[in-house]
Parts: C-alpha cells; structure tokens; sequence
C-alpha cells in the first residue's frame, strides 16, 4: 500500500484517502503512559499532529482543553503534570491509536456527478460547551433523489480563561461557523446552491431573527457580523442530539472516529429528504437574555427660593440671584 507525504498530509493513493501518523520522534513512553509529559511535551503533541483541514477536531479539543488546564494550573513548562491533569492525559493517549487509522476520503463524492444540475449544499453545525466552541460543515450532493454528504472541515476554539456565558459561547461558535463557511465558498469552485447553519441554541436563532440593537453590545456586534455574511432565514435551530458539532465540544463519551461515525460521515439528518427535517428547524420562539437594560431616573426636586415668602419683586429678585 503505497502512501505519499503531500502538502504535509499523508495521502494513501491505493484507496485515495486521506491518513495521520504520529511523529516517530515522540518519545514511546511518553504516549505510553509510562512517563507523564511537562506541559512543553504536552504542546509538543499537540503540534505534532498535522491536521490543517481540521478534520480530526473532535480528537485534538480534548487535548487542547487539558492544554488550557495545565496553564491555568500554574504548572511550569519542564515540570510533570499530576492529578486530575494526569488522568485526562492517560484518558486521550488511550485513544491516540486510533488516529492512525482514521482515513478521510480525499474526493467528496463517489456517486453523484458534478453536472450543472445537481443540488450542492453546504451545512454548518454550531456547538458550544463551558471548555470551548466547534463548527463543522458538510457537503450535501442531491442528484435525482440520490443523497450523498461529505465532510469538509472544521474549526474548535478553546473557551476564554475569563469565563463566559454559554449563550455568549453559542454566539461565538456561530461566528466561527459563518467565516468557516465564508472560507469553504471561497476555496471551493463548485457553486453552492444553499447554505443551513445548525445550532442548538434557541438564543442564538432569536437573536439573529429579531433587531439586535435590543441588546448588549457583545451581543450586538455578532449579530451585526452574523447578518453581514449570512442572512437570518439560513439559520435553524437543531436539537443537541441532531447536532454533530456537540462531538467537538464535549467529551462524555470516547471519540469516534471510524470512517462510518457521523464526523466523518455526516449525520443522519443530512442523508434524509429534506421532507423528513419536520423536527428540526422549528420556531424558537423569543428570548430576554441579553436584553439591553433602559434605566429610569426619577427625581421629586422642590425649589430653592419658595416665592410665597417674599412681599416684595426687588427682595426676591435679589435673593434669586445670590442663589444662582
């Protein structure tokens, strides 16, 4: 099985699909669990997967966010890690194997053309946790009732060390979400007929469907870039089950990444009629997060001079103006 080193990608020209390796120069064991890593070999690990399409996120957050921890720990670069540190290390080097056999099809499609005719849409699902933000997008191909979907790329954030609201970390991860889909459209040159970006935030979706100038400037300022880039009917909501972006943020479970999982493969919402999206994409209804607050000063102001009390024009003249 011949495999080429390109652009920094593997790429197995066998089955044309796209491959990882981890650095031979990684100490065995350090990715063993033998010895436990600094923070600087932490990092090390981190940088040495290259990944620039971003297709493994779902694997690199966690480490990523176990990244953040050490720093906020205080822990310096040279010293070992310990503790609960330890453990989240020995939980992601459990599944570093499994990186070597992730493969990711370089060609998008294997069953629909690339005729004028055929639908090409481009999905876009938004998450966020309290450790950090993701956006994936997919390719949707329809061509005479045959679906076919395919991942494109993806982009995670880490959460602030100043901690944020999750309604602020939604809005964010739609951000991210509409320049990810800016930056798709403009490397691409396959024209897409429709764009959808999914999030499971209600206040998101309310947010961008109503006048943002109601609310705070954080708030505000998104909405505005949001609605620069997008328009408002292109965003629905979707339930977090639904949402595939939720595998980049949260780790409650391993991560999956058998070429069959719904990272790479795209969820199963994708591969329906779009007859069968009923469920998702309701009305949010309203929300008053964020709700600019108006503030109301009332004063009962009584007079300086009382004017009865003067009999004559000259005396209170003068008194006025002493007071002034």
């Amino acid at each position: 099985m011949a495999t080429e080193k390109v652009l920094g990608m593997w790429w197995d020209t066998a089955t044309d699909m796209f491959t990882f390796r981890i650095s031979p120069k990684h100490d065995a064991e350090l990715l063993s669990g033998v010895r436990m890593p600094s923070k600087r070999e932490v990092l090390r690990t981190l940088m040495a997967i290259y990944d620039p399409m971003v297709l493994i996120a779902n694997c690199l957050m966690y480490l990523k966010i176990l990244l953040q921890e050490i720093w906020r720990s205080g822990c310096a670069w040279d010293d070992e890690i310990t503790g609960k540190l330890a453990e989240k290390w020995m939980i992601w080097i459990a599944v570093l194997p499994d990186v070597r056999k992730v493969s990711v099809p370089r060609c998008y499609r294997y069953i629909t053309t690339a005729e004028a005719t055929n639908v090409v849409q481009l999905h876009v699902f938004c998450d966020a946790s309290e450790n950090g933000i993701a956006a994936v997008a997919y390719f949707r191909f329809e061509e005479a009732g045959v679906i076919e979907c395919a991942m494109v790329g993806s982009r995670t954030r880490v959460a602030p060390l100043k901690i944020l609201s999750i309604p602020r970390l939604e809005l964010q991860a739609a951000v991210v979400g509409a320049r990810l889909a800016d930056s798709i459209a403009g490397s691409h040159r396959m024209k897409i007929s429709r764009r959808i970006f999914w999030t499971d935030s209600r206040d998101v979706v309310c947010w961008i469907r109503s006048d943002h100038r109601r609310y705070s400037q954080f708030v505000a300022f998104r909405i505005s870039e949001l609605l620069e880039s997008t328009e408002g009917d292109e965003w629905r909501w979707v339930s977090t089950r639904s949402n595939v972006a939720d595998d980049g943020t949260k780790w409650q479970r391993l991560p999956d990444l058998q070429p069959t999982s719904r990272w790479f493969h795209g969820p199963d919402l994708l591969w329906k009629p779009e007859t069968e999206w009923s469920g998702e994409g309701g009305d949010p209804g309203t929300t008053a997060e964020e709700i600019r607050p108006s503030v109301l000063h009332h004063m009962i102001t009584e007079p300086l001079v009382c004017f009865e009390r003067f009999s004559k024009w000259k005396r209170l003249l003068r008194t006025v103006a002493y007071v002034h």
